[in-house]
């Protein structure tokens, strides 16, 4: 074929046949390395006439891109046709570069057409530029690449079906366009992004985008969001199709909020099924519980019998044979003969050390092998029917109790004791969980006993002249109160740091015990500097108080040494009044001498606080192998080491200050 004629090739019908022509099947595959024997077409030549064209190469590759062209480009030049993707008038068959030439085309020569003609045309014109705006390879394939999606899609991309020239193109629906639009807010040219917290301006930059669900105006960061939505737009998780929506009906939706999947409860069945076996059970502790309480009175109300042979042996044995008769007539034993094994260890019995044993409960042959505990005389305290009963639990047999021991099989006395063992486990508290429910007792207390101090703290303080507030001075009850609750609470403290370090220093063997203590008294530490700052913020007047109460009584005391006449009428006069002074003076000195112990107390705690968070903090250092840290550490821990030295020598000090007080006052 050395020449190619526009116009051939492809018939006009009705209207419905303005698809594409369908790709020759007949064409002989041609390798896409193979050199072509034809010629392109100059592609950035428009006075190229249409007896210039070659005929194009069949390679696949080159239909690709000239396709790809041929339905982007809408105005700039294309890159050729094939036969399958060139670009034709639908009128007169003549082969077209862009559609915008394809567009002036039709108006410049074919505008004298038939209205049904025409209309045949502008849908097939339609078509392209549809097919054209939809393909948008660049963006596509980029993302695609690059894993750029940022929206859910709703549908795989349909594969091209080859469509028969007589039967019309099936167009593809983007599902989003099925949900409904009316509710849309209308663009005015003016608008302003919806989002509370945006002031941006619709428009080309930043984008106008309708919320699918509510229907309001957004920017383009704004509407980043997707959810399901039926064709009503309303929130359809398992029908509705992708949609862009706005941040607030992205979170308004229902199950947003739900962090807990689909549950369903089997309690009651469990709970119908366990009550079954429990049933069970609770009857055979019943029934054990009978048996054990008719033999521990058949063998207390056994009445004694008298010995029948003269021997040394005869009581001993008549005893025995009377008792076994006794727990006989409570349960039936076990056939010896038939016993072969000790159900429980299978142990074979035969030899005169294995012997056999029954359980006077359930009658059972078993073993009393000390190694496997199959059975074991249980002691038991029964009270005598003479005896007046108690409500007490005896540990030892007491007057009018006697005691009794009744074999048992390791399944007999599971079954009777061992809700009453586990009871008795549950009531145990060990001496840990002791020690931290009395800390736990004294930290309730402080905190409860806190908001009172603090609200006479408030009526002591002195009145704010920057306001110009007049406040009317405390009276000496709300002072006396006020120093009340602060001894109060300085006591309380101290036991909760005698508390706190009891349960540091207890002995344990584990590791995760000890550092369960040493957590324990970390926090305790944490939470006495917390709340010791109150007591350290005394208003000026309390002390102030104290002061002058000191010296009226100073004064007083002084006079009362300078007059010896004085001295002598008082003591003639009024002995009782001397002594209350006295008693004064010595209480205002142990007031003061407490005051400074609790201080030294109080700093000695902080620092042994302090001392424990830096050792914390060096052992991490050095763990992590950070050397300037540990340092610095170091340092700081020797500092501290300094001031606990220091502060434990003040209390010492103090503490024979007080023996010397003591020693005084005796």
């Amino acid at each position: 074929m050395s020449g190619r004629k526009l116009g051939g090739g492809r018939i006009l019908g009705s209207g419905k046949g303005l698809a594409p022509p369908p790709s020759s099947l007949g064409q002989r595959a041609v390798s896409p390395f193979a050199p072509s024997d034809s010629s392109t077409i100059s592609l950035h030549s428009r006075n190229s006439t249409p007896n210039s064209l070659s005929p194009p190469s069949s390679s696949p590759r080159l239909d690709f891109s000239q396709d790809l062209a041929s339905n982007i480009s809408l105005a700039g030049p294309s890159n050729g046709g094939s036969l399958g993707s060139k670009l034709v008038c639908p009128i007169c068959e003549e082969e077209m570069v862009t559609l915008l030439q394809l567009n002036r085309h039709l108006d410049d020569v074919h505008q004298e057409l038939p209205e049904a003609e025409q209309d045949e045309v502008k849908s097939w014109f339609d078509k392209q530029v549809l097919k054209a705006k939809r393909f948008q390879p660049l963006s596509l394939i980029n993302q695609k690449l690059r894993g750029l999606e940022v929206f859910e899609s709703n549908e795989t991309q349909p594969l091209s079906v080859a469509v028969a020239p007589g039967r019309p193109a099936e167009t593809v629906i983007d599902p989003e366009e099925l949900v409904t639009r009316k509710h849309w807010q209308r663009p005015t040219g003016n608008d302003v992004c919806t989002d509370p917290t945006c002031e941006r301006r619709l428009g080309p930059l930043s984008g106008s985008v309708n919320c699918r669900k509510c229907g309001r105006l957004f920017c383009e960061e704004h509407t980043m969001y997707q959810m399901k939505l039926s064709r009503s737009a309303n929130h359809e998780p398992v029908r509705g199709v992708w949609c862009r929506v706005c941040e607030t009906c992205y979170k308004s939706r229902d199950g947003y909020n739900d962090h807990n999947g689909l549950s369903r409860d089997h309690t009651a069945d469990f709970a119908a099924v366990r009550a079954k076996k429990v049933e069970r059970h609770r009857l055979e502790i019943q029934r054990l519980e009978k048996r054990l309480s008719k033999l521990t009175r058949l063998l207390v109300e056994a009445p004694p019998e008298a010995a029948v042979s003269s021997g040394l042996l005869s009581p001993l044995a008549g005893q025995r044979s009377q008792r076994k008769m006794i727990e006989q007539s409570v349960v039936t034993w076990e056939d010896d003969a038939s016993v072969s094994k000790c159900p429980f260890c299978k142990q074979e019995f035969g030899s005169w050390t294995f012997r056999r044993h029954h359980c006077r409960i359930c009658g059972r042959v078993v073993c009393a092998d000390p190694a496997t505990n199959c059975s074991s005389e249980v002691g038991l305290n029964v009270a005598s029917p003479t005896a007046l009963p108690t409500t007490e639990k005896p540990t030892a047999p007491a007057d009018g109790q006697i005691g009794i021991d009744v074999r048992m099989c390791c399944e007999c006395k599971s079954t009777l004791f061992s809700h009453r063992d586990f009871t008795d486990s549950i009531r145990h508290r060990p001496p840990d969980q002791r020690a931290y429910e009395t800390l736990r007792q004294f930290e309730r207390g402080i905190q409860m006993l806190m908001p009172t101090f603090q609200k006479a703290l408030l009526a002591l303080q002195p009145p704010d002249k920057s306001r110009g507030v007049e406040k009317p001075s405390p009276t000496h009850a709300q002072i006396q109160e006020a120093a009340k609750i602060r001894k109060r609470l300085t006591d309380a403290f101290g036991k909760y740091d005698v508390a706190a370090k009891r349960i540091r220093d207890m002995k344990t063997d584990s590791p995760t015990q000890l550092r369960l203590q040493k957590a324990i008294y970390a926090s305790a530490s944490t939470f006495l500097h917390a709340n010791l700052i109150p007591l350290k913020s005394v208003p000026a007047m309390l002390k102030s108080h104290s002061s002058g109460q000191r010296r009226l009584l100073s004064g007083a005391n002084a006079s009362s040494h300078s007059s010896p006449l004085r001295n002598g009428e008082s003591l003639g006069f009024d002995a009782e009044t001397s002594s209350l002074g006295g008693a004064s003076e010595v209480s205002t000195a142990v007031s003061a001498l407490e005051t400074e112990e609790k201080e030294a107390r109080e700093k000695l705690v902080v620092l042994e606080e302090q001392r424990f968070m830096v050792q914390e903090m060096l052992n991490h250092a050095r763990s992590a192998r950070r050397f300037e840290e540990v340092s610095t550490l170091t340092r700081n821990l020797e500092e501290v080491d300094k001031e606990i030295e220091a502060s434990k020598k003040l209390v010492v000090g103090l503490e024979e200050r007080w023996e010397g007080l003591y020693a005084a006052g005796a």
